[in-house]
């Protein structure tokens, strides 16, 4: 159970959690190929977004700031995913310098659906802000150059990891209702003001 359990409620947890509409059983599909690593299995028995899956809208309205591109759409209709959707967002999430846009985890869609969701729900537009998706090898090894802090194992170079603000959420909110969902790592950039989530293990950091 995350410490930060206010600024979750906040964005209408449990309004959400009660009055949000069963839909459809989804698998949350696992990608491969391209020579990257295989995403694991992302069903995760007892983790709450798992367990919501049937309930959350899988619609995203994203932007990305390094691009300027925005999409709007769902990426699953009734008991399908939409490829077309999706396609789109990987091409969203894409490393923008090498134009590189590998399968994204959709686990990492899902969490971005449901923490929209909810924002939605508490009268906020939903609408996210994404300022790093996928990364090659390349990329981040460059921004750790530049000293900007890119870890060596980057979940953002694995395809399970994006960095997001949510239009008229504070950080602390966004990355609490990411870590009540048992998303899996959940980081708190400060000073730049925005989350990062990534498909990982669980657990938190503040930077």
């Amino acid at each position: 159970m995350m410490t930060g359990m206010a600024g979750a409620d906040r964005l209408g947890r449990r309004k959400v959690l009660g009055a949000l509409g069963a839909g459809l059983a989804l698998p949350l599909l696992a990608g491969c190929g391209g020579g990257y690593e295989k995403l694991p299995d992302p069903w995760r028995p007892g983790s709450r977004l798992d367990g919501l899956v049937t309930s959350i809208d899988p619609y995203l309205d994203i932007t990305n700031s390094n691009t300027g591109e925005r999409v709007a759409l769902r990426f699953a209709q009734g008991s399908d995913y939409d490829d077309r959707a999706i396609r789109r967002l990987n091409w969203l999430f894409r490393d923008w310098r090498e134009n590189k846009d590998p399968k994204i985890d959709p686990r990492i869609y899902w969490a971005l659906a449901a923490i929209s969701d909810a924002a939605r729900y508490d009268g906020y537009s939903g609408q996210i802000t994404l300022l790093s998706g996928f990364r090659t090898k390349r990329t981040n090894a460059m921004l750790q150059r530049q000293g900007l802090g890119a870890a060596s194992n980057s979940y953002h170079t694995r395809r399970r990891a994006a960095d997001i603000r949510l239009d008229g959420v504070e950080m602390e909110q966004v990355a609490d209702y990411a870590e009540w969902l048992q998303v899996g790592g959940v980081g708190r950039y400060h000073r730049q003001n925005f989350t990062h989530i990534d498909s990982g293990d669980t657990r938190t950091w503040s930077a």
